[in-house]
């Protein structure tokens, strides 16, 4: 006859007596969640190392001091103008070093991981410069390698129009148009997924030449950038610490030539935040006792008929 199998039963409760260990409760708990903003300050001239708007136009310049910075695709449309402003890529870098030391220190290296990432960032309708323009459309996030740059604001012209502040070859990031352009400066990058924006606009559109950064009201808004979570990029910011490689950065590039973004960076609660949950990781040995467990609940027994 055929032999038939039946499986052991042994309860969970028996097993932990048995090896004086209990099996661990449910995995990836989320300890904390950790938020990273733009250092700020008046005028926001503190934040200008860590972020910068690239314009391309000719020759090459930044902007990053003002308290905002905004993408552009080619073709948007200028507020103040009407004519298109030059196309502009986004640069942030955000200083986790200190924050993943005290992780560490806190649940031991190993024992934590990184989940939900994400970066915030507060847009306006409008703008004050004929620098930003307006429009709907998507654009890619990347995180790359190279966190050896800073916004140069080497600009000497009183005025804040395109080509005040001089693009600086070795200290701005390229200006690059898509994935390609950027790994000849990136020495490394992910794609972190796209993102779709589309302003809210007011019940009635107001005449452009009116237009003025607003803060507040119906011409503003809050966008969520979910980060993918590429192990790539989380393992540079849980391998961070503040004695070396203390930052991660984030380079933003429009997929549609009609983008046109404003991003404030003027401080407090508009600055560009970066965040991720805290989850817990078993420690090895806890894993391999739950893998002995369920082994053994479902080991089959044998008999003859």
């Amino acid at each position: 006859m055929r032999a038939r199998t039946r499986f052991a039963s042994i309860s969970v409760a028996a097993l932990s007596a048995t090896i004086l260990c209990p099996i661990p409760a449910a995995l990836g708990g989320v300890l904390t969640t950790e938020s990273f903003f733009l250092p700020s300050g008046p005028g926001n001239p503190v934040a200008a190392p860590t972020m910068d708007m690239i314009l391309n136009s000719s020759p090459l310049s930044t902007w990053g001091e003002k308290g905002a910075v905004g993408l552009q695709g080619p073709v948007n449309e200028n507020l103040a103008t009407g004519v298109s402003p030059p196309a502009a890529d986004v640069s942030f870098k955000f200083n986790v070093g200190a924050t993943v030391d005290a992780l560490n220190k806190t649940y031991g290296a190993g024992n934590w991981a990184i989940s939900n990432p994400q970066l915030t960032f507060q847009y306006t309708y409008y703008a004050n410069n004929s620098i930003f323009g307006g429009g709907a459309g998507s654009f890619e996030t990347y995180w790359v390698a190279n966190d050896s740059w800073a916004f140069s604001n080497k600009g000497s012209e009183p005025t804040s129009t395109v080509g005040a502040f001089k693009y600086v070859a070795g200290t701005d990031p390229i200006f690059a148009a898509d994935a390609t352009a950027l790994a000849n400066w990136s020495t490394g990058q992910s794609d972190l997924g796209s993102t779709t924006y589309n302003w809210l606009s007011p019940q009635n559109n107001p005449h452009y030449n009116d237009w003025s950064t607003d803060k507040t009201g119906p011409n503003q808004g809050m966008l969520t950038d979910n980060l993918a979570a590429d192990p790539t990029f989380l393992n540079d910011v849980s391998s961070a610490t503040a004695a070396s490689n203390p930052n991660v950065s984030l380079y933003l590039i429009p997929n549609s030539s009609t983008l046109g973004l404003t991003i404030f960076t003027g401080g407090g609660n508009v600055s560009p935040e970066f965040s991720f949950q805290v989850i817990s990781v078993p420690e090895p040995a806890s894993l391999a006792l739950m893998t002995l467990a369920t082994g053994l609940l479902v080991r089959p027994r044998r008999r003859r008929a």
